[in-house]
């Protein structure tokens, strides 16, 4: 459930630093890391990336940790 203030003030918490934590590997660089993995489950979900409702919609039933604001963002970062 999104927090009061964030829906009343907006949300001004930049997606890189929810996608770095999500996906920070030893040696890859996380936003690429977010990106490949994006990619290939667009792949298997049979999604192209240039639509990106279902592009987001699918990342959040793959990744249900990732939240909307950072879907969007790597969603966007794909077309």
């Amino acid at each position: 459930m999104a927090r009061l203030d964030k829906l009343v003030f907006g949300d001004d918490a930049d997606p890189r630093v929810e996608l770095r934590e999500l996906f920070s590997r030893e040696g890859a660089d996380p936003l690429i890391a977010a990106r490949d993995w994006a990619l290939e489950v667009l792949s298997q979900a049979g999604v192209e990336p240039g639509d990106q409702l279902r592009a987001i919609k699918a990342l959040r039933a793959a990744e249900p940790r990732l939240s909307l604001k950072p879907a969007t963002y790597l969603a966007a970062q794909l077309d």
